[in-house]
């Protein structure tokens, strides 16, 4: 008890007091009622959101015909969603809101306040998957479909769709109300839905009062999601800003007009907070993963285009200088391929999807950023950008931004970026915490070559699994690096909570001479075990030093390989496109390849080879030598 209490305390106050009062505040005022008093149940209305005038698909301010949309949007029609923006499911026509199609189940008494419901509600399963419905996204892909085709079948879905989720689920009454930052995104959503279609001048009575609610939803409970330190608020607060904004412009009752203008009050205050404090001066954000930095970003982007929609003041200088950080931050750790590592948590969000691109392209959120807040393009023309057309800006031939992606560091985050030649470049992850690690990835190293990630990291996979599962994606195990003695590099307290944060004890600095590249750190874990790693880079040569010290019965380097034909050869390992020699200054005593697990998409896993190197001393160095074949 009292070693768990050693940890717990010192973690509950990284995470800040106030924090961690307000947190326990909430559940109070869930607990007592008091959140169903202040947040009482409406009551559903009817009538169409969106109408339009047929739109011609070969028009220049619309995107090309080309692409998948309409294929999605005539799935859609059939009553078949692409959850998670990577597996399609059947969910009927319109679908079951409170339906797990994953496990059969459903809701029991969907009419419950949401204050009533608990947030790993065993109904349902992961209510991720009921919640992903409520999102919208099936909105704006009828949108985009409407606007390439003027295919009324697609405007009529729309509306029967949106119509039937609002007649189950009037305000603040079942499981899709639950969450603040869920109800944020439908906000946004819908909002870009009504733009595609030409309402954002003349929006419908229904429409209005969606926002509405909405925003009367979020406004009261911000302060929670704030306490998170996470993109609940700057989610949050980019929907009370939008909204409120336009609600302040086009609502027609003066009373919704001034709680447009207060909303939009709290949500600009909120985003300049959230902003200044989660986005560092590097780049880096608090949530330490590439999928939550895109989700960031994505918010950043369609705050900054409502401004210039809604005519609104510019935000901060600091403001603008943190944006354009993390722009660079996701566009440095953006491979050739539009792909990225696979690091920190993942939950398949994908936000403002205006392109035919896959989800693990990168790009249109870069791109778009640059032409936001750079004022020009980083890529040439592509795929990647149709959500410029989409959002017409795109009236002027944009410049190419002077941005280039080169070896950087991002101390305020804890990353590394090193380029070699011939198109390799790795990204590692060390830590240096300010909040709360999702991960125990202390080190881990991506390795990327030509377009194909050579070593990689896990994935999450699910938020609510039996285990192993729920252990094994965000465990030092699961990253290529060491693991001491079979255990985390930081214990796991709860579901998002670890304890023991690492910290730098040796800081890393890039350098650089005669052609070669590396970086130096260490760190010291709460069981005294120390670990410094040194890479460096000379040509097709990457090498990393492992000096490993207070192991008590064992450690195990990994290296998690793209799947492919591995040989093993005494203690070299043999690839198509990389090869790894390992050597050491005590006894290797196991190296063999094992079956790992990646997913790089919520709710979808698939085995990858994982090299395995074990030492039994109290000491070791460890040397790898990753050669790239050419």
């Amino acid at each position: 008890m009292l070693g768990k209490l050693s940890v717990y305390m010192p973690t509950l106050y990284r995470l800040g007091l106030n924090n961690v009062a307000v947190v326990a505040l909430y559940r109070l005022a869930i607990r007592s009622g008091l959140i169903e008093k202040l947040l009482p149940k409406g009551r559903n209305y009817e009538g169409a959101f969106f109408t339009a005038e047929p739109v011609c698909c070969d028009s220049p301010s619309q995107p090309s015909l080309s692409g998948s949309v309409v294929k999605e949007a005539e799935d859609i029609l059939q009553g078949k969603i692409k959850y998670f923006s990577h597996q399609f499911i059947e969910v009927g026509a319109p679908p079951d809101w409170f339906r797990n199609p994953l496990t059969g189940r459903t809701c029991k008494d969907p009419e419950r306040h949401w204050s009533k419901i608990g947030d790993f509600n065993q109904d349902v399963g992961d209510i991720k998957v009921c919640w992903e419905l409520s999102r919208f996204d099936w909105a704006l892909v009828l949108a985009r479909a409407y606007g390439k085709t003027a295919d009324e079948r697609f405007l009529v879905t729309l509306n029967s769709w949106v119509a039937d989720w609002i007649k189950h689920n009037p305000l603040n009454a079942g499981l899709n109300w639950k969450c603040g930052q869920e109800s944020s995104i439908r906000l946004l959503q819908v909002l870009l839905t009504g733009f595609l279609l030409g309402q954002d001048q003349n929006p419908s009575t229904r429409l209005i009062r969606f926002i509405a609610e909405h925003c009367g939803r979020i406004a009261p409970t911000i302060k929670y999601a704030i306490a998170q330190d996470n993109n609940h608020g700057t989610s949050e607060a980019a929907a009370l800003y939008v909204g409120g904004a336009w609600l302040e412009k086009f609502a027609k009752q003066p009373r919704l007009r001034t709680n447009g203008r207060r909303f939009k009050k709290k949500g600009l205050k909120w985003l300049e907070n959230r902003v200044q404090k989660l986005v560092a001066i590097d780049g880096s954000f608090s949530q330490y993963s590439i999928n939550y930095h895109r989700l960031l970003v994505d918010t950043l982007n369609i705050v900054e285009f409502w401004r210039r929609q809604l005519r609104q003041k510019e935000f901060s200088a600091n403001y603008y200088a943190r944006c354009k950080a993390a722009i660079n931050w996701l566009y440095q750790l953006t491979d050739e391929s539009g792909d990225g590592p696979n690091l920190g948590s993942n939950d398949g969000a994908r936000l403002f999807v205006l392109s035919d691109t896959d989800y693990r392209d990168f790009r249109p959120t870069v791109q778009l950023g640059m032409c936001l807040f750079y004022d020009g393009k980083v890529y040439p023309s592509g795929p990647w950008d149709e959500p410029l057309k989409w959002l017409e800006l795109t009236n002027e031939r944009l410049p190419m931004v002077s941005v280039s992606q080169s070896a950087c560091d991002f101390p305020d985050g804890g990353y590394v970026v090193i380029r070699g030649e011939d198109r390799t470049w790795g990204a590692l992850r060390y830590p240096n915490f300010c909040f709360r690690p999702g991960h125990a990835d202390a080190f881990h190293l991506d390795l990327w070559h030509r377009g194909d990630n050579l070593l990689r990291d896990s994935g999450s996979y699910s938020y609510n699994a039996e285990e192993p599962w729920q252990s094994y994606f965000s465990s030092t195990r699961a990253h290529n690096t060491v693991e001491f003695d079979g255990r985390d590099q930081m214990p796991r307290l709860s579901r998002f909570l670890r304890g023991g944060w690492l910290q730098m004890e040796q800081p890393g600095e890039l350098s650089f001479s005669n052609g070669q590249t590396s970086w130096s750190g260490s760190y010291r874990d709460y069981r005294g075990a120390s670990h410094k790693r040194t890479i460096t880079n000379v040509g097709s040569l990457w090498r990393v030093v492992d000096e490993l010290g207070g192991i008590e019965t064992k450690a195990v380097l990994r290296w998690r390989l793209a799947p492919g034909n591995w040989l093993v050869d005494g203690l070299k390992c043999v690839g198509e496109q990389l090869e790894i020699k390992v050597s050491g200054n005590v006894a290797i005593s196991r190296f063999e390849l094992q079956d790992g697990w990646e997913s790089r998409f919520y709710l979808h896993k698939a085995q990858i080879p994982v090299l395995e190197i074990e030492i039994n001393a109290a000491e070791a160095i460890i040397t790898s030598d990753l050669y790239i074949n050419p």
